[in-house]
């Protein structure tokens, strides 16, 4: 399901990304803000898990921007849920390609998830809340068609572990979709 989104997405920024003039919705000064429920596919079990995203990207020059990024973690559509937490943080650098009014953004984040495992019921011990690094690769498209609002699509590969679970190391990678309306602004001329 992710790879043909994925693919359908691509194809969709490059043919915008062609057929738009250039239009000052991109570049240094630009600030971009947005929010999202975002779901999560998790690559080593059959879960999908429920996210409210908010994303701050501040361009410092023309194609290069600095993106951070919050997932607050509601829930798994799977139940019981195999995580009873798994909130992030993540920040990083971005390149864009296209016109400033079809954006096409392929960039990398260091990060930190908050993840609790859910207690087994033949557990004794519960397993602790860690702060676990994480890393993320991630790919996104953005369609202004205003001074002040954008369209976006996002995909993010998010790579963890939670080690010295009772159960032994929980592989988290997931693919992490977003898309919505977001907000911008010019912070200089």
């Amino acid at each position: 399901m992710v790879k043909p989104l994925f693919t359908t997405i691509v194809l969709l920024a490059t043919s915008l990304a062609m057929a738009q003039d250039a239009t000052p919705y991109r570049g240094d000064g630009l600030l971009r803000a947005s929010a999202a429920i975002s779901p999560g596919f998790m690559l080593d079990a059959p879960v999908t898990n429920i996210y409210v995203n908010g994303k701050l990207e501040y361009f410092p020059e023309e194609r290069v921007s600095l993106r951070g990024e919050a997932f607050w973690y509601i829930d798994s559509q799977q139940h019981p849920a195999p995580l009873a937490s798994n909130s992030q943080v993540a920040f990083g650098p971005f390149y864009h390609f296209g016109n400033a009014t079809a954006d096409l953004a392929l960039g990398f984040e260091a990060g930190l998830s908050l993840v609790k495992p859910v207690v087994l019921e033949a557990q004794a011990v519960p397993d602790p809340l860690r702060a676990i690094p994480s890393m993320a690769l991630c790919a996104g498209f953005t369609y202004t068609f205003w001074d002040y609002f954008h369209f976006f699509a996002d995909a993010r590969y998010v790579h963890a572990r939670y080690t010295g679970a009772s159960t032994g190391t929980i592989p988290l990678d997931e693919v992490v979709l977003s898309g919505g309306l977001g907000w911008q602004l010019r912070l200089r001329k």
